[in-house]
């Protein structure tokens, strides 16, 4: 399922994103474990977009209260999202953290990534809240403890708007640090603030980074673009009335970018279908092929 989201993530960015833009990419390929240190403004959007972009597999420390549903919380942990508990969901279910955060050890000693939310909750945000959490320091110090060479890696993600379709985003990575940024001294609480002060540092840097805005589209792709409203308004008209009952919340990017990447391959499928049966094979296959670009066309023009 992990591999599946994956893919029709980077097919949904490539569809639905005027511009999508990646800061220092190569540290996406990073081969020793990372704890992935986020900048949080749009819900489970941005995990996610930047779990997407990493080569090896992440894990994403997620609100415990989208568990409640059984079916949903089978759902999140095919994906490798893992419930972690604020006090907000009562002081009751804080123990059930050290159940969390023994997974999280798990997985970095296994020399994979687990993505956390340093600011510790999510707004629409398009400044750092302070102060930082203690959670990604405590999953770094452990790692440490158990002999893995385990690091930080601070990742900045800004959208243009949390409302318009379609989107431009940049997702900044900066320099992952170890141990060498915890300081000589052996007390925790010490190594908890110069990690969470290397992370606040890099983090605003990674804030201010600029990029060219979008270039206006050549009138060539007014028609093709004219032909992807046509050919998709039944597709994106119910997804978008869908997202529509979250308007105003966190979530209404989120559900807009889900419903489009889990409905699009359906939408192409029984569009095939209709043009096979209709008319014949080989236009079916130009179809399927057809209608992503012209899709394309609308997102770069509009």
């Amino acid at each position: 399922m992990y591999l599946l989201v994956k893919v029709l993530t980077h097919f949904t960015i490539w569809l639905t994103c005027k511009r999508f833009s990646i800061f220092n990419k190569t540290v996406t390929a990073t081969e020793t474990p990372l704890v992935l240190g986020c900048h949080h403004p749009n819900s489970f959007l941005d995990a996610i977009l930047i779990g997407a972009q990493m080569k090896k597999r992440v894990h994403f420390l997620t609100r415990s209260d989208v568990f409640k549903n059984k079916w949903a919380a089978m759902v999140m942990r095919s994906v490798n999202m893992i419930p972690i508990y604020r006090i907000r969901d009562g002081k009751e279910n804080l123990g059930k953290n050290d159940v969390t955060f023994e997974l999280c050890r798990q997985i970095i000693q296994r020399g994979e990534h687990v993505l956390i939310f340093v600011e510790g909750f999510c707004n629409h945000q398009t400044t750092l809240q302070t102060p930082l959490k203690k959670g990604a320091p405590r999953l770094l110090i452990q790692g440490w403890k158990d002999g893995v060479e385990v690091q930080l890696l601070p990742v900045w993600i800004r959208f243009n708007s949390f409302t318009v379709f379609p989107k431009e985003v940049d997702i900044h990575f900066g320099k992952a640090f170890g141990k060498d940024i915890a300081g000589a001294s052996n007390e925790e609480a010490l190594m908890m603030q110069n990690i969470n002060k290397e992370t606040e540092r890099q983090l605003q840097q990674l804030s201010q980074i600029q990029h060219a805005a979008s270039k206006k589209q050549s009138a060539f792709l007014s028609l093709p673009a004219l032909l992807g409203i046509l050919t998709h308004f039944p597709l994106f008209i119910p997804v978008k009335m869908l997202a529509q009952k979250f308007q105003g919340s966190i979530h209404y990017d989120s559900i807009l970018f889900t419903g489009l990447a889990l409905t699009y391959p359906l939408y192409l499928l029984l569009a095939a279908v209709l043009v096979f049966c209709t008319v014949a094979g080989w236009a079916a296959l130009v179809t399927v092929l057809l209608l992503p670009l012209l899709a394309r066309c609308y997102t770069l023009w509009k």
